[in-house]
């Protein structure tokens, strides 16, 4: 048997080499997958980074935060029930934090409302004057069969008095995330502010304004020491749809005094007077009498009795019904009048035995010249 000849070998030197083994398929073929695969990759990440930025740039647009945290992704994957637990949460918080700018956020009062925001001042101190405790977030409730809303049921208390209310939020633009609104109290300022120089918490009000409220406690004044309002502490308001009860007007000790002081001015002015016309109420004088004799012209002399003396330094002062700045007092009681007076050449004293009683005294409390009308 004849031995296999060994292969022959190829020359080796400077013109010769040994060339490097093909490339098999596999590994041809492993390669030009993985250059797809990087390229398909390459696409998918960069997909991703444009979802996100238009994700970010949507979140921008919006202008508003999620109900929880400031991730937006985490609110839109939160149910309405739990949306509308967050957002209610979140304005209470602030509320029991005395954060009315928090608050606002929350709940921003909108262009197309009516009312007017107060300045931030004032809200904050009706947060300090009447605090809101006590909170408990009821169970939601949501309707989807048109715009999505949810509705949520809320207790607390507002300066210790308890309330109840329900507060709703809505899905203004379809897309899945709720969105809460003004939930304070909408109140239209009543007629006489402006004459009385009403503040609440400082703020200056108009008759006819509408001003938007915060739950709290609103201190009313006036811009006279003559008049404060009949009840003392701060208005508390609670509800939305609660109307808050605004005081009358009543008069001070200070505008009692003043009252008072009024009147006996106007009535010694009055009793000065030696014309027939004296003022304060008192009817004119006929210059002759019905037996003939005639008035000599300044001699007229009026007084009035200790007892209607007595009536002025105790007479009350009523609020007037058509204004809120005056109050009105009552009838001083009768005026004795008597005047030179001449017949045929005779000149005596004529006594009138009804000289005439004063009318009923109206001052202006908010005038600081307190003038006196007679009705």
């Amino acid at each position: 048997m004849t031995a296999p000849s060994p292969s022959p070998t190829p020359p080796s030197g400077p013109d010769h080499f040994t060339p490097p083994p093909a490339p098999s398929a596999s590994a041809s073929s492993s390669k030009r997958n993985l250059l797809l695969a990087g390229i398909l990759g390459g696409a998918g990440c960069l997909l991703v980074l444009l979802l996100v930025i238009v994700l970010i740039v949507t979140f921008v647009v919006r202008g508003g935060g999620p109900a929880s945290g400031d991730d937006g992704s985490e609110t839109a994957d939160l149910s309405p029930e739990e949306q509308a637990t967050a957002l209610v949460s979140d304005y209470f918080a602030a509320l029991t934090e005395g954060d009315a700018a928090a608050a606002l956020e929350v709940a921003p009062l909108t262009e197309d409302q009516a009312s007017e925001a107060l300045p931030l001042e004032a809200y904050e101190k009706a947060l300090e004057l009447a605090p809101v405790a006590d909170v408990e977030v009821g169970t939601p409730t949501v309707d989807g069969s048109g715009l999505a809303e949810a509705t949520i049921p809320v207790s607390f208390t507002v300066g210790g008095e308890p309330v109840r209310d329900t507060f709703s939020m809505w899905d203004f633009d379809g897309d899945g995330i709720l969105e809460m609104t003004w939930a304070g109290v909408n109140e239209t300022v009543g007629d006489g502010a402006t004459a009385l120089g009403t503040t609440l918490n400082g703020v200056e009000l108009t008759d006819g304004q509408q001003v938007a409220l915060l739950p709290g406690g609103y201190e009313l004044a006036y811009g006279t020491e003559n008049l404060a309002p009949s009840t003392a502490g701060p208005l508390i308001v609670g509800a939305w749809d609660s109307v808050p009860e605004w005081p009358a007007p009543e008069v001070t000790e200070k505008g009692l005094t003043a009252f008072r002081g009024a009147v006996r001015t106007a009535v010694d002015d009055c009793l000065e007077k030696t014309t027939p016309e004296a003022g304060c109420g008192i009817a004119p004088l006929a210059t002759t009498t019905s037996d003939g004799w005639t008035m000599v012209e300044g001699t007229v002399k009026r007084s009035i009795s200790e007892d209607s003396q007595h009536t002025i330094d105790t007479m009350e002062a009523t609020p007037a019904v058509d204004d809120p700045t005056s109050v009105e007092g009552s009838s001083i009681g009768t005026v004795e009048t008597s005047f030179e007076c001449t017949k045929d050449g005779q000149r005596d004293t004529c006594d009138l035995w009804f000289g005439g009683d004063t009318g009923i005294p109206r001052v202006d409390l908010a005038d600081p010249d307190l003038p006196v009308t007679w009705i």
